[in-house]
């Protein structure tokens, strides 16, 4: 990413209902959404490519919000980054999901899964073999279902 962060906000923001220019001074980074007022935890005159791996993931977080979409696919979002930040973008994807997205969460870490998500399904090679609710898993169960050797569960309706 050959961006610097000022810029990234700057176009980012302005989609998600902040203050569309830059403004470096207390007051401007007060009038940005959330998510762009977390960035400026950074040097906004640093390239992208400078910062750590979570800074990284919410700058790139930032720019998938830019366009608004219904449907969000997340695929790994917190792999390789400090606490600190799988913490915001957990609070981001509450977030997120309480103004009425979808989140379609990608994780091979299973706690991960079971502490964030409402339902898991599981992909048994290539074909989605089970959607249930959350409570509905244990870490074993996920394990055995995406090896092929759990047992089909009925679902309550």
């Amino acid at each position: 990413m050959g961006y610097i962060v000022s810029q990234v906000i700057t176009v980012n923001c302005s989609a998600c209902g902040g203050q569309p220019q830059f403004d470096d001074s207390e007051a401007g980074k007060e009038a940005l959404c959330p998510l762009c007022h977390e960035m400026l935890l950074v040097t906004a005159a640093k390239p992208v490519g400078e910062l750590s791996g979570g800074n990284q993931q919410k700058i790139a977080l930032g720019r998938l919000l830019h366009h608004d979409a219904r449907i969000l696919l997340l695929d790994e979002p917190t792999r390789g980054i400090d606490v600190g930040s799988k913490a915001q973008i957990y609070r981001l994807m509450n977030e997120l999901a309480g103004q009425g997205k979808a989140l379609l969460f990608v994780s091979s870490y299973l706690p991960e899964l079971l502490g964030v998500c409402d339902r898991i399904g599981v992909m048994c090679r290539g074909e989605l073999s089970e959607v249930r609710p959350v409570a509905d898993w244990s870490e074993q169960e996920i394990i055995r279902t995406a090896v092929g050797q759990a047992e089909p569960k009925e679902v309550a309706a």
